[in-house]
């Protein structure tokens, strides 16, 4: 086993390297697209008194998050509550 390691411990650090860049890659997709949805809430929130703006972010922040039209004002307020604390 000592040998092993020996000769291929290149191999096994460069694999442990990969594994770790992986999971850091996935981990900051994820935090890419929470903010991306918290941007696409708080623009739709920021124009919320003139109907015509509200509805054209309401529609945008539904495509940029995933969610139905109907239920992005609730996801919206999901997001928030998530962000607070």
């Amino acid at each position: 086993m000592n040998k092993f390691l020996e000769k291929n411990i290149t191999i096994v650090l460069l694999a442990i390297i990969g594994y770790f860049l992986f999971s850091i890659s996935g981990s900051l997709k994820e935090s890419a697209k929470y903010y991306s949805d918290l941007r696409a809430c708080a623009k739709m929130k920021a124009f919320i008194k003139d109907k015509d703006s509200s509805k054209l972010y309401e529609q945008e922040a539904a495509k940029t998050t995933g969610v139905e039209v109907n239920y992005v004002g609730e996801y919206c307020k999901k997001l928030n509550q998530q962000n607070l604390f």
